[in-house]
């Protein structure tokens, strides 16, 4: 490979121009494809001293911006953050962590020489200085315990460091903790936004709070794989606790669980037993739930379409909302359109009440609710079935749903041949994909899911 010795900007770096480092790099990136599995993991080594020396490379260049004062040339007004900000497109944040660096290059000379020696990344490097200078206490306790983060930088993962570093922090300066404790409890938050498609929740509750719902989420996945294991005998995957009587028995955490299985343990273990058992304060007298109002033709015949005429006179009258199926909460503001299949899934097994309506939408008749499945239909549904009885599904009976297989709106019967157990995925799926259950000789159900599509956990 030809050295140049100058670039267009005449910057030369010890014989060896940057434009040089990038045909290196685009060599290597070359090269790739030609190494073996055992070849790339060396290289990978190799990679992460290089990149922390030249990111030592880039902390000497900003210490040298900075004590050149370079950025006062074309703004009298500007500072060294605002002058890397414009020139590199930085966030402040980022911006102050380099100035921070470059500042500590000379102070903490051990520092700089193991980022140049490729023994510390910049990331690192950041953790140590941000934690360590946060206080005149902490300031003053840093250079005793340097090379201790040093070493731990060079030698664990981040996460370690940042915990060393925490607890550190901790100890030399206590006051701080707490006051970063209650400023954090102090931004306590919790978005709800309804969309289109569904709800999202968006929030960030302080250590004490946030706690609550660890401890919460990890009870709820631990029956939801304690029921699991309880019904199939398998451990599967998870972590080994030692139960009361000596038994080692597998249960699944946060840090170990998937976004869906966080998502449903939330609903099946928490929401719907707070609500099941009317553990929130009433409305106007009546218990806080969900409300599905639905038009009787619509969940008769959930397929068709409704006449064009029939729904621009809707919309001339003012009374189009009542052609669709709604969902809304009871104890409070927030409603949305749902489909009749979703409707339809959700009456299988739920309290229902006849409401007789006038063309304009006055109601003229109400009539008295009734619980579509008896409690001593749901007991033998639960010895027949013993859970989902989805191809493949170890849901118990517990986190399952008694779904009407010839739908009871449609003049199904509340009966033990007419019902199947489901969990609220494949119930779900049952109704979206419109998947036939028979029962069989044996009277027990049968899902057919020839012709579809795999089914994703």
């Amino acid at each position: 490979m030809t050295v140049h010795h100058e670039l267009a900007a005449g910057q030369v770096v010890a014989g060896l121009s940057l434009a040089d480092l990038d045909a290196v790099v685009d060599g290597l990136l070359a090269g790739v494809a030609a190494l073996s599995g055992s070849q790339a993991s060396a290289r990978l080594a190799d990679v992460s001293r290089s990149a922390a020396k030249l990111s030592a490379y880039r902390v000497a260049l900003v210490a040298k911006i900075q004590a050149s004062q370079v950025w006062r040339d074309n703004d009298p007004n500007a500072t060294p953050a605002s002058f890397l900000r414009g020139e590199l497109a930085l966030d402040h944040s980022e911006a102050k962590a380099d100035l921070r660096a470059a500042e500590s290059c000379e102070r903490f000379p051990e520092l700089a020489q193991a980022c140049r020696d490729g023994r510390v990344a910049r990331d690192k490097m950041d953790a140590i200085l941000r934690v360590g200078l946060r206080t005149t206490q902490r300031e003053r306790a840093l250079p005793r315990f340097l090379n201790i983060f040093i070493d731990l930088a060079a030698s664990a993962p981040m996460s370690a460091l940042r915990k060393a570093l925490d607890l550190w922090a901790d100890q030399i300066d206590p006051i701080t903790t707490a006051t970063d404790e209650n400023a954090a409890h102090q931004r306590r938050e919790l978005h709800v936004v309804q969309l289109g498609d569904g709800v999202k929740l968006d929030g960030f509750f302080g250590k004490t709070q946030g706690m609550h719902i660890m401890a919460a989420l990890n009870g709820a996945l631990d029956k939801q794989w304690r029921d699991t294991t309880a019904k199939t005998g398998s451990s599967g995957n998870g972590n080994s606790e030692v139960s009361g009587d000596g038994s080692v028995v597998q249960v699944q955490r946060v840090a170990g669980s998937t976004a869906r299985q966080r998502a449903d343990a939330f609903i099946d273990a928490i929401i719907t037993p707070i609500l099941a058992h009317n553990l929130l304060p009433t409305a106007g007298g009546a218990p806080a739930t969900i409300c599905v109002t639905i038009p009787l033709e619509r969940l008769q015949n959930p397929h068709q379409g409704a006449d064009p005429e029939g729904v621009a006179a809707s919309i001339t009258s003012g009374t189009l909302r009542l052609g669709s199926a709604t969902l809304r909460a009871t104890n409070g503001p927030g409603d949305t359109i749902i489909s009749t299949h979703t409707a339809t899934e959700l009456s299988c097994d739920a309290t229902v009440q006849r409401v007789v309506l006038s063309p304009a939408g006055k109601p003229l008749d109400i009539g008295r609710k009734t619980r579509v499945i008896p409690e001593h239909i749901r007991t033998a549904l639960i010895i027949r079935d013993d859970g989902c009885i989805f191809p493949g599904c170890e849901k118990p009976p517990a986190w399952t749903h008694s779904h009407h297989i010839h739908h009871w709106s449609q003049g199904g019967p509340t009966s033990l041949n007419n019902l199947a157990l489901l969990c609220p995925r494949h119930h779900h799926k049952i109704h979206t994909n419109n998947i036939p259950i028979t029962l069989s000789a044996d009277g027990k159900p049968q899902v057919h899911t020839q012709h579809r599509t795999p089914d994703r956990k």
